[in-house]
């Protein structure tokens, strides 16, 4: 199977498992994508996911251009399917990180811009290169390439199809962290077994108070974080956290 998962107490890795392909994404490794994020969002014990590649050369190269169909795409009512499943039509209030582990081109930056968290190692490029092939970024690039860096970086690196350094890509904000190869991993488990510590009820409200009060007016996103605030006061874990900290000890929170 070209998708693998593991599990580090409440956080699951996700790995796309196709070096020898740069861990470019097929049909199969779509459908993988989609039983794997799928699977995570049904288990009550899985908290945070982490999605990376195989291999220290790519996170993914993106579409496997042999895959591609140009009769199909020829029609005006072809849709394309979400490419890797996590860029269109999913949504999760749990925590997604991106561990960029080599090259994120195209699609595979796509997805990698579909997690709400991003650590590329220093070694990795991270571009939108469709317009070399005549082709624009379908599975959200156009979208949030913006809406997590200047505007004037996301047109450049969308109208050149140039990639970026890791270290570019720090400095305008579009990855949260840069460490060696080597740390990748290490930090990017460090980082959800932190979040995981958290209570896991309290960290899906503060994603779903971001994501959905981007777009709304000051006054209607404050009403939406009331109405989050108070329907988190009634879980038991928000009676576990205060009770905690008034004995000296570690919660032990349950998602409840």
């Amino acid at each position: 199977m070209p998708i693998l998962t593991e599990d580090h107490g409440h956080v699951r890795v996700i790995t796309i498992d196709r070096a020898a392909a740069r861990n470019a994404i097929n049909r199969e490794t779509r459908d993988g994508l989609e039983k794997a994020f799928t699977a995570f969002s049904d288990d009550d014990d899985a908290w945070i996911a982490i999605l990376t590649g195989a291999g220290d050369k790519a996170f993914s190269a993106g579409a496997d251009l042999k895959e591609m169909d140009p009769a199909a795409r020829a029609d005006p009512n072809y849709v394309a399917p979400p490419f890797g499943f996590i860029t269109r039509d999913y949504h999760t209030d749990k925590p997604l990180i991106a561990a960029i582990n080599g090259v994120a081109l195209g699609g595979g930056l796509e997805l990698a811009l579909a997690c709400d968290i991003r650590l590329a190692a220093d070694h990795a490029m991270l571009g939108l290169t469709e317009a070399r092939w005549s082709l624009l970024p379908g599975g959200g690039g156009t979208q949030r390439l913006a809406r997590g860096m200047p505007r004037a970086v996301a047109i450049e690196m969308l109208v050149t199809a140039e990639p970026i350094t890791a270290g570019r890509a720090y400095e305008v904000g579009l990855v949260n962290h840069v460490t060696t190869s080597a740390d990748l991993m290490p930090r990017a488990l460090d980082l959800a077994k932190t979040i995981a510590s958290n209570g896991p009820l309290a960290v899906r409200a503060a994603k779903r108070a971001l994501d959905e009060g981007e777009g709304l007016p000051l006054a209607d996103a404050l009403m939406l974080e009331q109405r989050l605030s108070k329907a988190l006061f009634s879980t038991e874990d928000a009676i576990e956290g205060p009770r905690a900290f008034a004995e000296k000890r570690t919660p032990q929170f349950t998602a409840r």
